[in-house]
């Protein structure tokens, strides 16, 4: 495949930066309104816009999510600019407690995010079946279209707020990851993840439940003589089947090549920046908890090292180059994965310690090929 340079890569972006510690009496709660000025311009919220907060709510059992203060006072920033703002995540793929509306909105309350809380509603926006729109890729690298969960695709105004830590398959699990695979639909998440477009089905494992038969849209199941039959030809790859199937008889054909992940996963983060103009989408990422799995973790590790600060800026992948190089220059946390290895040192490279089957360089050329913004950028410490 060609490569394919951005439209910005020749010019530097500006990433803005406040530092975890207080420093001039000023801390990284009260660093968020000084960052929100930096960004947030006249054309960016007008009177009445409606404002997506994307975050991820935290899996149940992990503590080291984003802090709900923060959300908080971007919420009242937001209202105080003359925007209705809501915070926003999707359903999960994977079957645990955020995989259905009702399991996701509980797992948020529980961890803080209500509306009480938040002065602000808390809406998962793909709801209850998943549903999105579609949209075009422009130059994709993988995918031609995407699936934009609804009320995202529905908003005037994307406020994207990342939690830094490593992942798997990324490696980071920062601004991109946060709006490529966390904004869209379940079927998308599917067509990023997968081997293939449907799941598998075990017979054999079924237990007759009947939730495939009243949740697939395709009626790819049927019903003969107690006896559930699966059509992979009618199936439309929703993944709906899966989450809900009681007895373990559907199984996501997980294992697609890591670059064919991030690959996937830029144009689906391209797909869904498409549906808002330029000056509608800013970018926070929160250097603070930073674990060596990613918030979908429900027992989550120690720190690996310690806490960076806030980073904020208008291009997507600027602010993912900022966070990664602040990461590997970072010493070790005491105790943490990286402690006492050659990698933890400041400068060492701390993701092939943790990771060490990823290569960050074919990361960064995919990342540079997929039109999303600038790995140059210019950092400039409040």
């Amino acid at each position: 495949m060609p490569t394919r340079k951005s439209s910005r890569a020749a010019k530097a972006s500006t990433v803005y930066y406040a530092p975890a510690g207080v420093a001039d009496r000023r801390g990284p709660y009260r660093a968020i309104e000084a960052l929100f000025r930096k960004l947030v311009t006249k054309g960016t919220i007008a009177k009445g816009d409606y404002v997506a907060i994307k975050l991820h709510f935290g899996e149940q059992g992990n503590v080291r999510y984003i802090r709900p203060t923060y959300i908080r006072r971007l919420a009242d920033l937001v209202k105080q600019s003359g925007g209705y703002p809501f915070a926003t995540d999707t359903l999960t793929l994977y079957k645990h407690k955020r995989h259905t509306l009702f399991d996701h909105l509980d797992t948020a309350a529980a961890h803080g995010f209500a509306r009480e809380s938040l002065g602000c509603p808390v809406i998962i926006a793909d709801g209850l079946r998943s549903s999105g729109v579609e949209v075009a890729v422009p130059e994709a690298l993988a995918l031609d279209t995407c699936t934009v969960a609804q009320a995202i695709h529905d908003a005037d105004v994307l406020i994207n707020v990342a939690h830094l830590t490593l992942h798997d398959e990324f490696p980071l699990a920062a601004g991109m990851k946060n709006i490529g695979m966390g904004c869209v639909t379940r079927e998308m998440k599917l067509r990023c993840h997968g081997t293939a477009v449907h799941p598998n089905f075990d017979a054999s494992k079924c237990v007759l439940c009947g939730h495939c038969l009243r949740m697939c849209p395709g009626e790819a199941f049927t019903l003969k003589r107690r006896k559930i039959h699966f059509d992979a030809s009618l199936c439309v790859s929703c993944g709906d089947c899966f989450a809900w199937c009681e007895g373990g008889a559907l199984d996501i054909p997980w294992g697609a090549e890591t670059q064919i992940v991030q690959r996937r996963t830029c144009d689906a983060a391209r797909g869904v920046l498409s549906t808002f103009a330029p000056e509608k989408t800013v970018h926070f990422v929160l250097a603070m908890d930073i674990t060596p799995g990613c918030d979908c973790v429900g027992d989550s590790d120690l720190p690996f090292v310690p806490d960076l600060g806030i980073f904020a800026s208008t291009d997507l992948l600027a602010i993912d180059a900022a966070v990664l190089d602040a990461l590997q220059s970072a010493p070790a946390y005491p105790g943490g994965r990286v402690d006492g290895t050659p990698g933890g040192a400041p400068g060492g490279d701390k993701i092939a310690e943790i990771s060490p089957a990823l290569d960050l360089d074919a990361y960064r050329g995919i990342l540079a090929e997929s039109g999303l913004g600038s790995l140059e950028y210019k950092l400039q410490k409040l």
